[in-house]
């Protein structure tokens, strides 16, 4: 419980730098679009997955069947809080100079996936048209979706921050919170799993397990890119239109 609300707490920070540096800037020249826009569509799939599984009686009858249900109050705080984080984010990005940015077709194609699963899934899940059509399997759905997201969500900012040879615009401090949040995370996960002496825990909720390890890959890719590889920190490359 302890480890839960920590990583809660250091996640839920994380958020907070980057929009307060964009307001700072008023501009969000270094922050990638792709990345603001997958961040807030993987949040909202990722909220109505935890608020479902851990509020819906239905949902949670079904869920214990397979497994024992592993969402807890601070995963449904979190991923709500988020949610409204990146979403003014995703605000700022709309008000605020973005430079020659436009969003990729890779991104469009996604979002628009998205936007089609989630109807489609829900008249299947009303209808019972098939045996996996349940809302437990419309709610794992977009938790995988949010998943695949988080895989890929920062190969955008990455890649703009390889192409601009800079980090300015990306806040560091998000990243440090993010991994320290991740390991507590994964900590949790390993934990849980060796009291109740059943490792088998940790593949019941998948998600969040990835959700630890794939951040955590990223970030130690942003740190050396931020303290090796782009020392020039400086804020006239942060006006850069690239």
């Amino acid at each position: 419980m302890i480890l839960g609300w920590t990583y809660f707490l250091a996640w839920s920070v994380s958020f907070y730098p980057q929009a307060v540096l964009n307001w700072e800037r008023r501009s969000v020249v270094g922050l990638s679009l792709d990345f603001t826009a997958l961040n807030v569509v993987g949040f909202a799939c990722y909220s109505v997955f935890n608020v479902g599984m851990y509020f819906w009686p239905a949902v949670r009858e079904q869920y214990a069947q397979r497994a024992m249900p592993l969402v807890r109050p601070n995963d449904v705080f979190f991923s709500l809080h988020a949610l409204v984080l990146c979403a003014i984010v995703g605000l700022q990005a709309i008000m605020y100079p973005r430079g020659s940015q436009r969003l990729s077709w890779l991104s469009r194609g996604m979002l628009g996936a998205c936007a089609l699963m989630v109807p489609v899934g829900v008249v299947l899940a009303a209808a019972h048209a098939c045996a996996a059509c349940t809302w437990l399997d419309l709610l794992t759905s977009l938790s995988y979706f949010k998943l695949a997201i988080s895989i890929t969500k920062y190969v955008p900012q990455v890649v703009l921050n390889a192409k601009r040879r800079s980090t300015v615009g990306w806040n560091i401090d998000n990243v440090v919170l993010d991994f320290c949040s991740g390991m507590l995370s994964l900590a949790q996960a390993v934990l849980d799993a060796g009291c109740s002496g059943d490792w088998s825990a940790i593949a019941g909720n998948p998600v969040k397990f990835g959700l630890g390890f794939s951040s955590m890959v990223f970030d130690t890719v942003f740190l050396i890119q931020h303290y090796v590889l782009y020392p020039n920190r400086r804020s006239s490359v942060a006006l850069s239109p690239h």
